[in-house]
């Protein structure tokens, strides 16, 4: 089956100025949609809270950048990494 993993890369320090846990308050619903919709299977937060891992699942790739794209947090990401790949087991 394949499968979408999104790394993300933020790093809070950069933006002092910017509430980042109202708008953790803002994506942590739009993760939960996608999850309770069938289209995000995981979601991990870094250890270090700067950036997370998203795996997508029966989703074309157009379709996860946009929702990427659409999170309170993208304006503020260092980087972004698209990984396609299928999953064995």
């Amino acid at each position: 089956m394949k499968r979408i993993t999104v790394l993300t890369t933020k790093y809070a320090s950069k933006f002092p100025d910017v509430d980042f846990e109202a708008m953790k308050q803002k994506e942590i619903p739009m993760v939960m949609k996608w999850k309770e919709e069938g289209i995000v299977e995981n979601f991990f937060i870094r250890a270090d809270t700067n950036g997370a891992m998203l795996i997508f699942k029966d989703v074309e790739m157009e379709q996860v950048v946009k929702n990427i794209e659409s999170l309170p947090f993208f304006p503020y990401l260092e980087s972004v990494e698209y990984i396609e790949s299928k999953k064995i087991f």
